[in-house]
Formats: structure tokens, sequence, C-alpha cells
């Protein structure tokens, strides 16, 4: 008897405080740049997650690709983040890449890009690449694809 008391205890210890479900992507929001020089664009987002468990766990970003008007420009970079249980939270994404590497990809239509900018004082901007949720051996990648135009007021 205590042998089954004993195993059922265990049984439910692993099982209970199992991952039931993974922790849900929903959106990146509040795509913002943060500064513009004449050399440099610094963005900054968010991307929002919800953790239906009551395990807490660790986000890291892997290789998340910043695209400029569908120009590669660089990766951005996030600190390993705690995951709160049983809750919605937001992951802050930063980077800052050089206007230089857009200018020269796009070096044909210059005249075009500086006037589409100035005139709609906008970029369109497109994360892509993968956020991966940790919890002791366990790891899960999400999928970011995220377009926004983006104001630069």
């Amino acid at each position: 008897m205590k042998k089954l008391l004993l195993l059922s205890t265990i049984f439910l210890t692993i099982f209970g405080c199992s991952v039931s479900k993974k922790p849900e992507f929903k959106y990146v929001t509040n795509i913002d740049v943060k500064n513009v020089s004449m050399r440099n664009i610094t963005i900054q987002a968010d991307a929002v997650f919800n953790n239906p468990n009551n395990l807490n766990g660790k986000l890291s970003v892997d290789d998340i690709n910043v695209f400029v008007d569908n120009i590669d420009v660089g990766t951005i970079s996030s600190k390993e983040f705690d995951v709160p249980s049983r809750k919605e939270f937001t992951i802050p994404l930063e980077g800052t890449f050089s206007l230089s590497k857009i200018y020269k990809e796009n070096k044909n239509n210059l005249l075009n890009s500086v006037l589409k900018m100035v005139q709609t004082d906008s970029l369109l901007i497109r994360y892509e690449g993968n956020i991966r949720y940790h919890y002791g051996n366990f790891s899960y990648p999400y999928k970011i694809d995220k377009e926004q135009e983006v104001s630069l007021k």
C-alpha cells in the first residue's frame, strides 16, 4: 500500500507539474524607431506571449533578422527573459542598423527611396526569425514573421 501511495504521489507530481501547453506567441507590437541619424537607425519592439502553464521558463532570441523596405539590414538581440507562469508577457527587442547598407543595396532606386521616406515619413519594417522557450531540457522555437509600416516622426 505504501509503495502504491508513493508511486501515485511521484506520478502526480511529475505529470501535474508538466508543461501541458507551450507558451503561445501572440504577436509583435510597439514597433518603433527609437533613433534615426544620418548613419544609423535604432528599432525597438515588443514580442507578446501568453504562458497558460503553472511552470516558469526562459525565452531567448535566435537570430531575428530585420528587413527595412525588403532589405536585410541585420539582426536584433535581447537578453534571456524569465517567463512568468499563467500570464501574458512581453519581451523587449532592440537593434541598431547601418543606413549605409540600405543605401548600398538600393543605390539604383536611392532617389525614389529618399523621396518615398520624405513624403510618407515611414519605413516598412519586417521581423523574421525565431524566439526559443526553455524549461530544463525542453526547448521550443517560435517563428516570428511580422511586417509593419513604422512612422519616423
